[in-house]
């Protein structure tokens, strides 16, 4: 079983900090990266005019390549595949040739369009290089003579953001703001056109990359649908459900040349590498601001992708990143990391078993669990009563004000505590007590004030993050919660039990507020994850090791394991998914006791 991998020291940066003529700091980001099919060189675009040719072995600059106007933002690059030659295009419509080999021009700059050109690509025989643009056209080229082949491809103007040819070279696929558009080189007749993330809030068709083999389209949306969704080139309907990560605009997709592996950038400063097979993100990276663009090395070892500071990163591709490639000699048995994995998550449970990251009174602790919050706020009263700068008392009442949701209390109480004396407790009160007010940045702020009581111990710093990520998820900041749950959990020395936990909870939530919409496929895909998240816990006493979690947010963790399997059933009913819903349920009665097992027997029958 591979488990995400969380990997923030990149192989190597390249980052040119002086521009060319005048000398000034370069303040312009990264748009663009190609790299030779030798892998002996990459290539470099920028917002402010220059391209970069760099040593890939040395990893040194080898030129500036000039030629587009000063200040302009040079939007898209284009290697050919036998590496002779490459390509660039800027904001105005500009395109350019270049001898690879040499890093000199073979053309002048020539007018190619009257708009933007945010796209090109090489035939796969070189022969010919498509211009996308928003002025209505995309242009076919001829490389030998860099005059226009045939009649251009029209459209309405749009905001075109991609342009891909097939692997066969028969087909180009064009992404634009309202459509995926498929034309037939040949003829220049438009075969097939579909809204693809446009049709999901009116997203952004942002970027396209074609599998090896054709039968496959995967493009990438924007900030209203930032997901990865997969087409079967046949029908051009979509297969399986999208691939969510990202929680932010994804600018760039690249494929590795066998098709096993898929690299995506997104504004939300991640990288993250998808193993294609299962839809899965097996790596993520992070970038210190947003990433503009991305691309595989030759030898699809390393991952290339650069930000918005300008700067370009390599990161390494895990060599168990590529599962089927193992020699046919080495078993893949999943069973034994399996067990070793429960055994770890067993261990961990042990380990945490006694530890409670707040100092609370057992009769106010043991009340909140019960959700006695009268006895709990008598309790307190008197603690006020009895010592009125007893920072402690307060922010131990603004928790179960919190609990009530009694937001306005819960902050009076929480910042009377820290006024007497900030602490820990103090500020993760009020950090909750804001998320509830849904006044998030301010809560970011108290958590991370927070912090500065840990005193270094990793088992608090982690429960911080874990009791942040709730109350953000619970201030309605669900897909940061998400991917700060998954971040953590590929830390090191992390209990991944509790990151478990915290993902199938919010995973379940997830599900249950996609169903009053209709959206039961995505529905299905969370309590779906939640089930796999609990796979490891349902034997364990999350319980009492997750005490903190009840009582701070009153979940029900008890019966986390059971509901997640119930929901993940139901809703496989939901979309007709009668096999599947009976396996789920099997699969569940399987590992349940006698007593339960005759409570989901009448469960489900009164479900069918």
């Amino acid at each position: 079983m591979t488990q995400l991998i969380l990997n923030p020291i990149p192989l190597r940066l390249f980052k040119d900090h002086k521009w060319s003529e005048d000398n000034e700091w370069d303040s312009s980001h990264a748009t663009a990266i190609a790299v030779s099919s030798d892998g002996r060189c990459m290539v470099t675009a920028s917002s402010r005019s220059l391209v970069r040719l760099w040593d890939m072995r040395e990893g040194i600059l080898l030129k500036r390549l000039e030629g587009h106007d000063t200040w302009t933002c040079v939007k898209a690059l284009a290697v050919s595949r036998d590496g002779r030659l490459m390509a660039s295009s800027d904001e105005e419509g500009t395109l350019i040739a270049w001898d690879l080999n040499i890093g000199e021009p073979l053309t002048q700059p020539i007018s190619a369009h009257t708009s933007g050109i945010p796209s090109l690509a090489f035939s796969p025989d070189a022969t010919l290089l498509a211009t996308s643009s928003g002025d209505g056209t995309t242009k076919l080229w001829c490389t030998k003579t860099w005059e226009l082949s045939g009649n251009p491809i029209t459209y309405p103007k749009t905001n075109v953001r991609c342009v891909r040819f097939s692997p066969s070279g028969a087909l180009l696929a064009i992404a634009t703001q309202h459509n995926i558009q498929i034309y037939n080189v040949g003829t220049r007749e438009r075969v097939a056109s579909f809204k693809g993330h446009a049709a999901f809030n009116g997203s952004y068709n942002n970027s396209l990359a074609w599998m090896p083999d054709g039968t496959q389209l995967f493009s990438a949306g924007g900030d209203t649908d930032p997901t990865i969704r997969e087409w079967d080139t046949s029908t051009w309907k979509q297969v399986g459900e999208p691939w969510k990560g990202h929680f932010k605009s994804i600018q760039a997709i690249s494929l590795n040349s066998t098709g096993t592996l898929l690299a995506s950038a997104s504004d939300d400063n991640g990288v993250r590498l998808w193993r294609v097979s299962d839809r899965r993100t097996i790596v993520a990276f992070k970038h210190p601001s947003a990433v503009r663009c991305v691309t595989f090395s030759a030898d699809d070892r390393r991952i290339l992708s650069g930000d918005q500071e300008n700067a370009i990163f390599e990161w390494p591709v895990p060599e168990d990143a590529l599962p089927d490639d193992r020699p046919k000699t080495v078993p893949n048995d999943d069973s034994k990391d399996d067990q070793k994995e429960e055994m770890m998550h067993q261990a961990q449970a042990a380990a945490y078993s006694d530890f409670k990251v707040l100092a609370i009174k057992p009769d106010v602790r043991n009340a909140c669990i019960a959700w006695d919050f009268t006895t709990a706020e008598i309790a307190l009263i008197e603690d006020v009563k009895a010592d009125a700068n007893n920072h402690a008392s307060y922010a131990n009442r603004a928790l179960v004000m919190a609990r009530k949701a009694d937001w306005d209390r819960a902050l009076h109480d929480a910042i009377k505590s820290i006024r007497i004396q900030p602490s820990f407790a103090g500020h993760i009160s009020k950090g909750i007590a804001l998320c509830g007010k849904s006044q998030v940045r301010a809560a970011r702020t108290a958590f991370d004030l927070a912090s500065a009581f840990t005193n270094g111990d990793l088992k608090t710093t982690h429960f911080l993050f874990l009791i942040k990520t709730i109350a953000l998820f619970n201030a309605g900041e669900h897909e940061e919660a998400m991917l700060r749950v998954e971040e953590l959990a590929a830390s090191p020395n992390v209990d991944t039990l509790a990151c478990r936990v915290v993902e199938a909870y919010l995973r379940v939530q997830l599900g249950k507020i996609a169903i009053p919409y209709e959206r039961h496929n995505e529905a299905v895909d969370h309590f779906t994850a939640a089930v796999n998240a609990s796979a490891f816990f349902y034997k364990s006493a999350i319980h009492s090791t997750y005490e903190e979690f009840v009582m701070l947010f009153g979940w029900d963790l008890e019966s986390l394991w059971l509901n997640a399997n119930q929901q993940q059933c139901h809703a496989l009913f939901r979309v007709g998914r009668i096999g599947a819903a009976v396996e789920s349920y099997q699969s569940t009665m399987d590992k349940s006791d006698e007593a339960t097992k005759a409570r989901l027997s009448a469960w489900f029958t009164a479900l069918q």
